[in-house]
């Protein structure tokens, strides 16, 4: 445990005398640019793990409609109805014009 430890206090170390190096060389626009970054990350580590929390409760939870019945849904078999005549029940009405369609006009329009 002690050799975890030493390692651990080595990279912490490390890390601050390479962070206060940079940070002394670097501009207070460019310093201002990875203060921001940084502190985005850090705002988004939340909720990325509620999100990671809600999609596997979503995944683990048990499909209980059918379980709790120890038989299969219902099956309903709808069979063909019997065949009416072509126009003799219409359950709409025809077009007004009497079955004639007067051709279409179109309007060109950019073309000379």
């Amino acid at each position: 445990m002690p050799g975890r430890v030493v390692f651990l206090m080595i990279v912490v170390a490390f890390a601050v005398a390479l962070a206060v190096v940079i940070g002394n060389r670097m501009s207070a626009e460019a310093m201002a640019v990875v203060i921001g970054v940084t502190c985005g990350v850090a705002a988004s580590i939340p909720m990325s793990a509620v999100i990671l929390i809600l999609t596997h409760r979503r995944e683990r939870r048990p499909d209980t409609r059918y379980r709790s019945r120890e038989s299969f849904p219902p099956v309903v078999v709808i069979g063909p109805g019997q065949r009416r005549e072509a126009y003799g029940s219409l359950s709409y009405y025809p077009p007004a014009s009497g079955g004639r369609l007067s051709p279409r006009q179109f309007n060109v329009i950019g073309e000379e």
